[in-house]
């Protein structure tokens, strides 16, 4: 029985690999199960002896290899286990799994002719919320479900990991809870105090700029500020020129940012504009030493100056 394991949720196929780990070694023993996490480390004899000796314990025997890809990198390598892959007994499960073998390479066009391709793929938040609901049966309110699904950029690892603490002293989790005990992603409190920026919020984002500061960089902070602004610039603009939302999204290459061509605020179009010029001129500026300060303290002080 030969698998291939590829997903875009690294989450989705650990678990399901645990799983299997835990089934086999319960009814075969843990002495018959072999996880090869560095393939690129093996010789054609390792694997030879991996992938086509039977087990003498057992009447099966199962082989997990992380990471395929990196065979590939070895031509030698590779060519002789595409050549071998027909080979292997029906008494052996071999499990390869890998997010970055391209479809067009010979190996995955051989691993199609004789394996069992499996994908582990969450296309949206749509379907990391359904997966969420269904693993807590229900357990959180769904405003709290979309509050971490947005803190975590929609990594399911994250997510999981964060609910799971959580559920250790709480049988039922609101938005609220989220809020208070969820620290976000640095690209998605960027996002939010964009957000406020474009509301013109300005208690409430001078207040976010000087946490958001405690713990970050502020250089990393203003390049990722300027290149979510960005975008509401080129959207405007595309707007400005009457384009549809998917169009917009189209030509953006938002895909699924595209929610971004719907958002309503407060800034107007060359408010906006106006913004962004300066944060430009700004940039330039600071890049030819044409700005004086000593302390990281004067910058925030520049960028507060620009934001109204």
């Amino acid at each position: 029985m030969l698998y291939l394991f590829t997903w875009n949720n690294e989450y989705l196929v650990k678990e399901e690999l645990k799983k299997w780990k835990t089934k086999f070694s319960s009814k075969f023993g843990e002495f018959n199960l072999t996880h090869i996490q560095n393939i690129e480390e093996l010789d054609k004899n390792a694997l030879s002896e991996n992938l086509l000796s039977a087990s003498f314990f057992s009447e099966k025997k199962l082989v997990l290899i992380d990471n395929l890809e990196k065979i590939e990198k070895d031509e030698s390598k590779k060519e002789f286990l595409i050549s071998i892959l027909d080979k292997i007994p029906e008494s052996n499960i071999i499990v390869l799994s890998s997010n970055s073998l391209q479809e067009r390479s010979l190996l995955y066009k051989k691993c199609l002719e004789v394996w069992e391709v499996k994908r582990f793929d969450i296309k949206n938040t749509y379907e990391t919320k359904l997966f969420i609901e269904k693993k807590y049966n229900s357990k959180l309110n769904p405003k709290a479900i979309d509050r971490i699904i947005a803190y975590k950029s929609n990594n399911l690892s994250k997510i999981v990991n964060e609910l799971d603490k959580l559920f250790i002293t709480k049988t039922f989790i609101e938005e609220a809870d989220i809020v208070e005990l969820i620290t976000p992603e640095f690209e998605e409190t960027v996002f939010i105090f964009v957000d406020k920026v474009l509301n013109k919020d300005q208690k409430s984002f001078f207040k976010d700029l000087d946490i958001i500061l405690e713990n970050t960089d502020i250089y990393a902070f203003y390049n990722m500020f300027l290149w979510n602004l960005r975008n509401f610039v080129y959207i405007a603009f595309f707007k400005h020129l009457w384009y549809k939302s998917a169009d917009i999204t189209r030509e953006l290459s938002l895909w699924n940012r595209g929610f971004l061509t719907d958002k309503k605020f407060k800034l107007t179009y060359n408010e906006l504009f106006t913004l962004y010029e300066k944060l430009i001129d700004f940039d330039k500026n600071m890049k030819f030493w044409k700005l004086i300060w000593s302390t990281k303290d004067d910058l925030k002080y520049e960028l507060q100056k620009i934001l109204f």
